[in-house]
């Protein structure tokens, strides 16, 4: 009977130490101090103020304030301030990437075209200096490097040069020269292929009808300014002297243009701003030049392709 009674509390002694046993891991435990770890640079824990976590080998230590980047600030003037820009552009880094472009599929760098109406036919525009029918003052005489250079392009009659023209017609290729051109290339897409340019000169926006909307101005001379760029050639855009329009919208929608593409602006209406009525023909509409006009137009436009190609000299040297 002793016997029995001392296995019974045996067993009774175990069973209550297999309950304890049972009971205390059911029992949430306090934890020591946490090790932070890393993944992306975020921890899933917070170090004290005592303790800083060590690098591993596969975490990035974040950026300081000292090594951060800071862009550029945009200087440029807004194409609101139009009037105030400069006769003579300054090429952008992306024109110069676009001249680089142009030299890998075989741009002429002695070559430029010309986008226009009638006011851009050689006739009245830019023959004069391939027929030797200029002269340059002692302080001009610089330019001649530049006559020199486009031999030839001055009085290049362009395929993308007709009355009337347009920027939607320069698009069109029912405005292209069906015995020359393929029957759905544009007027901008043959005159490049034909005649090879690096840089064409686009002076539009007389032609385009009064009333109708500046937004659908600047998408058609973007679309203009992008299939020149498109094909490896450096679009240099101008404004007009005339404001057929009666808000200069015209060159307003242009400036704007050249600065969202980054490309260079010919500021004509600033290069006649200051003679008698812009050199607009009083006796046609005021939207023809006269004489003065016409000298100050010539002789910008040699000046401005003559910064250019400069510019793009430096480049290369």
């Amino acid at each position: 009977m002793r016997k029995l009674q001392s296995f019974i509390q045996t067993k009774i002694v175990i069973v209550l130490l297999l309950i304890i046993i049972l009971s205390g891991a059911c029992t949430p435990v306090e934890p020591s101090t946490p090790t932070p770890t890393t993944i992306k640079n975020i921890t899933t824990s917070t170090p004290t103020q005592t303790s800083t976590p060590e690098m591993t080998e596969t975490e990035t230590a974040l950026p300081t304030a000292t090594t951060s980047a800071t862009p550029t600030p945009d200087l440029r003037l807004k194409p609101e301030d139009w009037q105030d820009w400069p006769v003579i552009p300054e090429l952008s880094p992306v024109m110069l990437e676009v001249y680089s472009q142009g030299e890998e599929i075989g741009r002429d760098p002695y070559v430029f075209s010309v986008i226009g109406d009638c006011q851009s036919s050689p006739t009245y525009f830019l023959s004069m200096y391939d027929e030797d029918r200029y002269t340059l003052e002692e302080d001009q005489a610089y330019l001649q490097e530049t006559i020199d250079w486009f031999a030839e392009s001055f009085s290049h009659r362009s395929l993308t040069v007709k009355n009337g023209m347009t920027a939607p017609g320069a698009l069109n290729p029912r405005w292209s020269d069906s015995e020359l051109c393929d029957s759905t290339e544009t007027p901008i897409e043959c005159e490049i292929r034909l005649n090879n340019p690096a840089i064409i000169l686009i002076s539009l926006g007389t032609n385009w009808l009064p009333g109708t909307p500046y937004e659908d101005y600047v998408a058609y001379l973007t679309d203009v300014v992008q299939s020149v760029l498109d094909n490896g050639v450096i679009p240099i855009l101008s404004t007009k002297a005339d404001n057929a329009e009666g808000d200069y919208n015209r060159n307003l929608a242009t400036a704007q243009v050249a600065y969202d593409l980054e490309v260079p602006l010919w500021n004509f209406w600033a290069a006649v701003k200051d003679i008698p009525n812009f050199g607009l023909d009083k006796d046609r509409e005021d939207v023809y030049l006269n004489y003065k006009g016409w000298d100050v137009r010539n002789l910008s436009a040699l000046e401005v392709l003559d910064t250019v190609r400069r510019q793009l000299q430096e480049v290369e040297e």
